[in-house]
């Protein structure tokens, strides 16, 4: 349980840093940011199905 909400935070703090970058018209690192948050975001979503699964 601590694994997916340690992913599932650093997947949000990604998407905010994805956030600013567009202010920032720093675009590569909007991308990468978003990609790295989304891929986060994705692993805590497949390791708590995977928690419900096994109980």
């Amino acid at each position: 349980m601590r694994h997916t909400i340690t992913r599932t935070i650093i997947g949000i703090i990604w998407l905010a840093a994805a956030v600013v970058s567009i202010f920032s018209a720093n675009y590569l690192m909007a991308v990468a940011g978003s990609v790295a948050g989304l891929v986060y975001l994705g692993s805590a979503y497949s390791m708590r199905k995977k928690e419900k699964g096994n109980k």
